[in-house]
């Protein structure tokens, strides 16, 4: 089955990698979106698809995270001077 050995794929990256992997997925959900708003696609399908890995990495960060690993991703903004 492609979701179980995609599970697997997933359990074994770092926080890190997993928060660029939903970056990257929650990119390609807009663009998708976008081209069946604009009718240059008509498959929904992979819309849902979309959905559900993303909710399949926030689920192993937060599986991750409770059990100890730290998170790894910088913020991508830069902090804000105060003064």
């Amino acid at each position: 089955m492609a979701v179980t050995k995609e599970r697997e794929d997933l359990r074994h990256k770092t926080v890190a990698e997993l928060e660029l992997a939903l970056r990257d997925a929650k990119a390609e959900i807009y663009e998708v979106r976008t081209k069946i708003a604009t009718r240059q696609q008509e498959d929904n399908n992979h819309s849902k698809m979309l959905r559900r890995r993303i909710a399949r990495i926030h689920t192993i960060i937060g599986e991750k995270i409770r059990a100890g690993e730290p998170a790894g991703v910088a913020p991508t903004e830069p902090a804000k001077e105060q003064g």
